[in-house]
């Protein structure tokens, strides 16, 4: 069912492309683009000089019905041409005629190289392009009346929803229509070029609605699946993956299983009874590259296509596996008995809070998929972890609903030919004239708009999960890995790329906020405790006891805030030590009020003191003022000296006037019995005579110590 045609398309450009710096400039970095719409993950831009364009063009070939973005651009319009254009509007090419029997652009794609475009109508035809001469490489038309029973095509009038080419070729291409025809075209180029046409997939007698096809598209490595030419197609009822090379031929099939409603699986949601949705996706073979370190130097990871689809609510993954006879970069070694041995597996699932319209791969197991209300969210399959990451842009995104207008079904609109993913950019055709460019952030970008934004704390604590990889968000630009993986190697690349970043946030928080003295208490308790936590994360304490202290210590109020917020973080072990101008800022602070006395006595039993670093005196007078036995008793052990805690508890409690009684050494009602001079005396001989450390019981070491410490508390 073909027609070799060469037909001449009306030449329109004689612009020259732009340059590839332009191309950079414009798509992959867009400086000079204004920001429409940012949320804390995604940025969208439009492109502008397209956008203004495009009304112009509309004016001549009609609005815009379907479109496909990657190097450059086509524009399908519902007069029946095809417009192809660079990213800044200017035109290259026009292909058809308004007076062409096509009929409206309802699909189009362009081939791995950009050179050949196939375009589908809603009239039925399919028609391969050589854009850049404007001539027809072959025309596919609709069923006629006349045609035998064995003629295969597309009905008339009927619109084809789905094209594309399958791997690297220009000659072999896939088209689907809304009634549920899906043709597999092979354009044969000998003495004369003719094409055949095989069915891959025809209407049943049942109500089952084709949701999409797509082929395997090539991804820049070579790969044994390559030989194979796969074709997915994806029904109300079934997902079919097929081999057309050397013959059609069935290599999966999985039957559709409606997700079920709350903990009973025997109660399934009526599929039939709610509008229809259902997309799928390729991840063609292609090789990723590792971050090099000094380490561990960069290498290539080649990885094998994998499979996403949808029906309704839940989203499948299935990765194409080869057993054996493959080499090591997955490459075909020409065996048919290696390409005999491909298999499907299913390596996640997932169910979306709404039935998902698109989906397509935008990484290595990052998913982007968009749900009715088009939301969109990424899903993360190797970390099974979602995370939405944008509305859609300013303007909604106009679906079309070619497969309720042929079938009468209630099924969700296509938005195939409106939404796609190149180069791990986004691009949406949005109304009627503007186009839109979209991208995950990167962890810096991320950091940075909060710091734009002044929410320095959250910018710091964000920036914290990423040093600890435990944001439970999709993450741009960070060595990805599971928690319970256990992989040294990336983390201490993640601690690399992040730690800095992180120190200098929370200098700049510290400026910003010390030079405003206005600044709330709050504010002040909140900035103190997430520099206190990554500090603490990264192991960093000059930087805590350093900068940080010295912003908190010029003034009195601000520094007792300092200290209160580190006082947990002491009390649950993660601060054991204290510089000596923070110990002694902290006995002089809660000495002087007597709330918070008790509480200096539970900090310095729970610091480790060693002789020389700390002012001795200072400490051992505080605890004497302040009868702080337990404490006091401590101290003395640490420094080496048993004895002394016994006789000076003993000394400081016959100099009380009324020490002779009974209740002045073991305390009396209104007491605390933990710090009464005698109960302090008994337990801490007993636990020293028995080789413990006072107050917590732990031996002490060496043993020799130990043996030395109980003998002469013995002795006396």
């Amino acid at each position: 069912m073909d027609a070799d045609a060469s037909v001449l398309s009306t030449p329109l450009s004689t612009l020259e492309s732009s340059p590839e710096a332009e191309y950079e400039s414009r798509i992959a970095n867009l400086g000079s683009t204004p920001v429409q719409c940012t949320t804390e993950h995604f940025s969208w831009r439009q492109l502008t000089d397209l956008s203004e364009k495009i009304p112009e063009l509309q004016e001549q070939v009609g609005q815009i019905s379907a479109s496909c973005m990657g190097d450059c651009v086509a524009l399908g319009t519902m007069r029946g041409l095809v417009v192809v254009t660079d990213y800044l509007g200017r035109v290259k090419s026009m292909l058809g005629s308004p007076t062409s029997p096509y009929g409206a652009v309802s699909a189009v794609a362009f081939s791995a190289d950009y050179l050949a475009l196939v375009a589908g109508y809603a009239s039925g035809y399919v028609v391969v392009w050589d854009w850049a001469k404007g001539t027809t490489v072959s025309v596919s038309r609709p069923l006629q009346p006349s045609d035998s029973p064995g003629v295969a095509g597309h009905p008339a009038d009927v619109a084809v929803t789905a094209v594309g080419f399958i791997g690297a070729s220009k000659h072999r291409y896939i088209s689907s229509s809304a009634s549920g025809y899906v043709l597999y075209h092979h354009i044969v180029r000998r003495l004369l070029t003719t094409m055949s046409t095989v069915p891959l997939s025809t209407p049943g007698k049942t109500t089952d609605i084709l949701f999409d096809a797509a082929p395997l598209a090539y991804g820049g490595h070579e790969c044994a699946t390559d030989d194979l030419g796969l074709v997915a197609v994806l029904t109300s009822a079934h997902l079919t993956v097929l081999k057309t090379r050397h013959g059609v031929e069935q290599r999966y099939r999985q039957a559709c299983q409606p997700p079920t409603i709350g903990k009973d699986a025997k109660k399934q949601r009526p599929f039939t009874k709610r509008p229809y949705a259902g997309c799928l996706s390729w991840l063609p073979a292609h090789k990723s590259q590792r971050v090099a370190t000094a380490t561990d130097p960069a290498t290539a990871q080649a990885t094998l296509p994998k499979l996403a689809y949808s029906w309704g609510t839940s989203i499948h993954v299935l990765a194409l596996e080869l057993d054996h006879k493959v080499a090591a970069n997955g490459a075909p070694l020409n065996s048919t008995e290696s390409l005999a041995r491909l298999r499907f597996e299913a390596v996640s699932t997932w169910e979306a809070i709404e039935d998902v319209v698109f989906c397509q791969w935008i990484d290595t197991d990052v998913l982007l998929y968009m749900t009715q209300s088009q939301r969109m969210f990424v899903f993360e399959t190797k970390l099974r972890q979602e995370t939405e990451v944008c509305a859609s842009p300013p303007g909604s995104i106009a679906g079309q609903p070619w497969v309720t207008l042929a079938t009468g079904a209630e099924a969700e609109p296509s938005y195939v030919q409106a939404i796609g993913v190149c180069r791990r950019r986004v691009f949406a055709v949005c109304g009627e004239s503007s186009v839109y460019t979209g991208r995950l952030l990167a962890w810096t970008e991320r950091l940075e708009l909060l710091v734009e934004q002044n929410r320095h704390i959250d910018a710091i604590t964000l920036a914290m999960g990423f040093y600890q990889g435990r944001t439970g968000q999709i993450v741009v630009g960070l060595p990805r890995q599971r928690q319970d993986s256990g992989d040294v190697a990336l983390e201490r690349r993640r601690h690399a790329l992040v730690g800095s970043k992180l120190v200098e946030l929370m200098r700049a928080a510290l400026r910003q906020t010390f030079s405003d003295q206005s600044v709330s208490d709050s504010l002040m308790r909140a900035l103190a405790s997430v520099c206190v936590e990554a500090c603490l994360a990264m192991d960093n304490h000059s930087l805590l006891f350093a900068e940080v202290f010295e912003r908190y210590m010029l003034n009195p109020h601000r520094m007792r805030i300092y200290l209160e917020t580190i006082e947990p973080f002491i009390l649950s072990g993660d601060i054991a030590r204290l510089p000596p101008q923070i110990l002694n800022a902290m006995v002089d602070c809660y000495g002087a009020t007597p709330q918070l006395v008790r509480r200096l006595g539970e900090l310095l039993m729970n610091l480790r003191l060693s002789p020389g670093e700390f002012d001795i005196d200072r400490v051992l007078s505080s605890c004497r003022q302040h009868r702080l036995w337990r404490t006091f008793a401590r101290v003395w052990l640490s420094m080496g000296d048993p004895v002394a805690p016994v006789i000076s508890i003993l000394a400081a409690a016959s100099s009380e006037d009324d020490m002779s009684t009974e209740a002045s050494v073991f305390g009396g009602e209104d007491d605390d019995d933990d710090e009464a001079p005698g109960i302090v005396i008994f337990d801490y001989l007993d636990m020293v005579i028995r080789g413990r450390r006072y107050p917590d019981g732990k031996p002490i070491k060496p043993q020799t110590t130990a043996e030395q410490y109980s003998a002469l508390v013995t002795e006396l």
